[in-house]
């Protein structure tokens, strides 16, 4: 039997640097190298082609995917492209082009090569090609084809996750795919694959509606009881009726009442929907379906207004400040105060009133002074519809109007009593958002050299962010690593290891003074010495219970350091930058 050893025998190297090919459409594509490296090995007997579970290794590190001595010379060059159908239910194609593979270091070699891709992360049957490598030659370079169908509308990327080389007659496969580690008996890309960077992306588009109006609105995304919803479809499969309706997200709990929109043979149409008396309100969807296709286009159905005052009472020249939510998006409210009443809405008071404009999500913010002691309400109100008859939207919060004199009790009566009101009013400065670190170097457990590869390990002295801003503004702390420079080279120049050596796993944990989310960066190696990784952060939506973020958190990271089995003695340093923002 020939030796497994004399077949494809994979030159040891080093990782190689990552770089991505994103295609858009059926367009030009750029030919990039993909990440990780190869691995050789025997498989089990009658192990399936994707086993992990290497029966013994011939490889004792990482190869790359082609010989860049070899023609044609340079590093392997691997384009993905994608093109066909771009509407949902359709067929789209795609094509991997590469100019060479792995080098076959022993005589002829043939078998068959397993290229596995997925969609959006849902792995596609492996599509097979028979190969054939001269004697001490790469495998050449060749064209790959497949297809697969679009199950959804919106951005879709095709991506090659590995590749596998099967040789029966020498018992020999080759795994090439984005595993950045190669170790025998250890993680490598036989036992832990890793899907590559080689990708090719697209936008599916489905059956689509576009709202087009929504009476008494200014927006298209925003609307409330008894408006109508004016709407055009399009990408439907054919010509059909079609039935709109107010759902949920998903389609599904939808609300009484629909309407019937006429679909054309090249499907498009438009139509109307009213929104019902008493819709469902929050995060909605206009569902319109036709001939088993559905289109789901969100809408917010707006609930009743509301308003929210800071105080509740004050004398002559109390500034109040009124916020609401629920309001007509991007269009004017009204503050003012208001006596008591009837009819509805109250009278009005004297006090001079404040116009605003509510936000994209229908919210307001205002600042309203009381002068008038009638007033006994702080309202807010616009005409919503014109009508016959005007539909008003008006909401309110009671207020105590206080003067600065009162008489408890007249002449000699012996009952009665008065009340005065003064209001309290404070200033809260602002702090800091700052950081600081347990004080002197990291230190990195010592290696002697072995002949093998070998890990460093250690961890960051301790960072404190400090968020004393009293605000929701959240912060982001991340790192960058230099690499490491080490003695001096005999003809100049040090001997270095690059950041990609490195790899984090980041802790981090919010201290008694703060209830805010505080989420750890993924672990992960530095690609380069200009790629920034996330260490910790707080997200403006991650605030605590209190509302605002503040408090401090402690920054901390578990350090691993690749050594390989040949690197200068001597001593080595270099920077990690940490940046907080």
């Amino acid at each position: 039997m020939r030796s497994k050893n004399r077949v494809v025998a994979l030159l040891a190297g080093a990782s190689m640097l990552a770089t991505t090919a994103v295609v858009l459409g059926a367009g030009t594509a750029s030919a990039a190298t993909p990440s990780g490296g190869c691995w050789v090995y025997s498989p089990p007997a009658g192990a399936g082609i994707e086993d992990t579970n290497p029966a013994s290794n011939t490889s004792s590190s990482l190869a790359p995917w082609a010989d860049e001595a070899a023609a044609p010379t340079g590093p392997a060059d691997y384009t993905l492209t994608s093109s066909g159908a771009t509407t949902v239910g359709g067929t789209r194609n795609f094509s991997l082009t590469f100019n060479k593979g792995p080098k076959n270091g022993g005589p002829p070699a043939s078998g068959t090569a397993y290229y596995y891709f997925s969609v959006n992360g849902v792995n596609l049957p492996a599509v097979q090609k028979a190969f054939s490598a001269p004697g001490g030659a790469t495998i050449p370079g060749d064209t790959i084809t497949g297809s697969f169908t679009i199950t959804s509308a919106g951005a879709t990327t095709v991506k090659l996750r590995k590749v596998i080389y099967d040789i029966p007659t020498f018992l020999t496969r080759v795994n090439c795919n984005g595993q950045t580690v190669g170790v025998a008996n250890g993680v490598n890309p036989a036992t832990t694959p890793v899907d590559t960077n080689i990708t090719a992306s697209f936008t599916a588009v489905g059956p689509t509606a576009t709202v087009t109006a929504i009476s008494n609105q200014v927006v298209t995304n925003a609307a409330r009881k008894n408006d109508v919803i004016s709407f055009d479809v399009t990408n439907f499969a054919g010509a059909g009726t079609g039935t709109a309706e107010l759902c949920n997200s998903s389609g599904s709990s939808c609300d009484a009442g629909s309407s019937s929109v006429t679909i054309a043979a090249n499907g498009t149409g438009s139509g109307t929907l009213a929104v019902s008396a008493a819709p469902t309100t929050g995060s909605r969807a206009l569902k319109v379906t036709s001939g088993g296709e559905t289109s789901l286009t969100p809408i917010t159905v707006l609930g009743d207004v509301t308003v929210q005052t800071n105080v509740t009472g004050g004398g002559a020249g109390t500034t109040v400040t009124v916020t609401g939510t629920n309001w007509d998006p991007n269009q004017a409210v009204t503050v003012g105060g208001y006596k008591n009443g009837p009819p509805f809405p109250p009278p009005a008071s004297s006090d001079a009133t404040v116009s605003t404009t509510a936000d994209s999500a229908g919210n307001i913010s205002a600042q309203f002074v009381v002068n008038d002691a009638a007033t006994a309400f702080i309202g807010a109100s616009r005409v919503h519809a014109a009508g016959p008859p005007p539909v008003a939207l008006f909401g309110s919060q009671a207020f105590t109007f206080s003067g600065d004199t009162c008489t408890a009790k007249q002449g000699a009566a012996t009952t009665g009593s008065c009340a005065l009101l003064e209001t309290v009013d404070l200033t809260v400065v602002a702090g800091d958002l700052k950081m600081a670190k347990a004080a002197g170097n990291v230190q990195l457990s010592g290696i002697a050299l072995n002949g093998t590869e070998q890990t460093s390990t250690g961890s960051l002295q301790d960072v404190t962010v400090k968020d004393y801003r009293g605000g929701t503004l959240g912060w982001s702390l991340v790192g960058r690593f230099s690499g490491l420079n080490g003695p001096a080279k005999p003809s100049g120049g040090n001997f270095t290891i690059a950041p990609s050596a490195l790899t984090w796993t980041p802790t981090c944990a919010p201290q008694a003074n703060s209830d805010d989310t505080v989420v750890a960066g993924a672990a992960g190696a530095f690609t380069n010495a200009t790629t920034d990784l996330p260490l910790c952060s707080v997200a403006t939506s991650g605030v605590g219970a209190d509302g605002t973020s503040g408090g401090d958190a402690i920054a901390d990271a578990g350090l691993a350091l690749k050594v390989g089995p040949s690197q200068a003695a001597g001593t080595y340093t270099g920077l990690l930058t940490l940046t907080l923002s």
